[in-house]
């Protein structure tokens, strides 16, 4: 009898000390397309849910700790969601032995710091652990990682250390709109990345010991707060294609930045950029984008992009130029658009576009363009042309030989006296590709 009670006393202890990760929450799961739930009380998922086939788990409930060997040694489990449960913090050893697990979902939580082997030794597709509020990864938090995508975005990170990604590989991390600033040389070299995502951030300067990522295709730095580039910034980024620096601060683009680089597009918009260097964009051989829109420019270079073979697109809007110089675009001969439009543009050199053999959409809309030389696209091959919303009031000469060139023009909007407009509505009538 007393021996039977000794029994009774110690399992009601131990059962008051077991650590209990869920606690009255409803687990949802699909099997083979049926939905199925209950509300369960573990300290292990693997207890709720069945064992049979693969397996897709979503939580809802108050979940504010996972002890260790919470979600563990479950071997069909495919997908766990885990969105805005209160979860403040995952002790480390509380995944493991999940070889079937190939999406994590942690967003909309209260997690502060990522511990040291909370993720150690996964193999998923994707972890996402956005929204929260985590302030601190702390060394080897992925230790022996490996993941096709891992998004931190919208936390309160301002470094990430060394250590983190201890023996991991990655191909994409998202690290947006947090408050970084400094990453730790070499704290992503190692994880083999091809895109790294750190837009809505405060960066000031691109470190090129930081960003030292060999194997690194697409950077996005929108909206952080770097305001000079240096020649060798891009040193250690020998394979980088896609960069966005969209958003900055910067004033100055110096020669030695971009030069012999592997970049196939360029976003630079929304900066400060008065200058650029004649030499700035020589010899980018792959280039096929190149977005300089809303800076303050206020010239065209005529030797910008010499050796840019594969050029497709060049975005000049929104910027301060006020005419286009003799043999404008004479590095790139064939091109399938260059806008000009919102600029301040009135004077267009009449040799402004020879060398330029062809371009698919030619913008000048939205300047001061007052007066049209019938000579300037004798030599090129226009797909469509936008003169709308400038100052012609009159273009003299036959419409249909000037423009023989233009397979489409738009003429909107602009003051024409009434001689002009009459030869313009001619224009249009025999040619119906044309906008007034």
């Amino acid at each position: 009898m007393r021996s039977s009670l000794v029994h009774l006393l110690l399992s009601i202890l131990l059962s008051k000390t077991e650590k209990i990760s869920f606690e009255n929450v409803t687990v949802r799961w699909r099997l083979d397309d049926k939905v199925e739930e209950t509300v369960a009380t573990s300290n292990n998922l693997k207890k709720i849910i069945p064992d049979e086939k693969e397996v897709s788990v979503e939580i809802t409930g108050n979940v504010p700790t996972l002890y260790e060997k919470s979600v563990y040694d479950i071997r069909n489990l495919n997908t766990l969601n885990l969105t805005d449960v209160g979860l403040k913090e995952i002790k480390p050893g509380a995944f493991g032995n999940l070889p079937r697990l190939k999406t994590l979902v942690l967003t909309w939580n209260n997690l502060t710091e990522i511990q040291t082997n909370t993720f150690t030794n996964l193999n998923v597709t994707l972890i996402n652990l956005s929204s929260n509020s985590i302030v601190t990864l702390q060394p080897g938090a992925f230790k022996n990682f490996h993941a096709e995508h891992v998004s931190l975005d919208n936390n309160k990170l301002t470094e990430i250390p060394n250590g983190v990604f201890e023996k991991a590989t990655l191909q994409s991390i998202s690290l947006s709109r947090n408050l970084l600033h400094i990453i730790a040389p070499k704290a992503l070299s190692s994880i083999a990345l091809t895109r790294l995502f750190m837009f809505d951030n405060n960066f000031e300067e691109i470190d090129p010991e930081a960003f030292d990522m060999q194997d690194l295709i697409a950077l996005d730095l929108k909206n952080n707060a770097i305001k000079l580039l240096r020649p060798g910034d891009l040193k250690n980024l020998p394979k980088l294609q896609l960069f966005t620096l969209a958003y900055n601060e910067l004033e100055e683009i110096p020669e030695g930045v971009f030069n012999n680089t592997k970049l196939i597009y360029l976003n630079l918009n929304q900066n400060k950029i008065t200058q650029i260097a004649s030499k700035a964009f020589d010899d980018m051989s792959a280039l096929n984008v190149l977005d300089v829109d809303s800076n303050n420019l206020t010239q065209w270079d005529n030797n910008w992009l010499s050796g840019a073979k594969s050029v497709v697109d060049i975005w000049v809007s929104y910027n301060v130029i006020t005419q286009i110089p003799d043999e404008a675009f004479k590095n790139y001969p064939r091109v399938e658009s260059i806008s000009f439009h919102g600029n301040e543009i009135k004077k267009i050199s009449v040799k402004a576009f020879d060398k330029l053999e062809r371009v698919e959409y030619l913008d000048l809309s939205d300047n001061e363009i007052d007066e049209w030389n019938p000579d300037l696209l004798v030599n090129v091959s226009v797909g469509g042309l936008d003169l709308s919303g400038n100052k012609l009031n009159c273009i003299d000469g036959d419409l249909k030989t000037i423009f023989t060139n233009v397979e489409s023009i738009n003429l909107w909007e602009n003051p024409w006296n009434e001689t002009c407009a009459k030869g313009i509505d001619e224009y249009i009538t025999n040619w119906q590709t044309v906008q007034k």
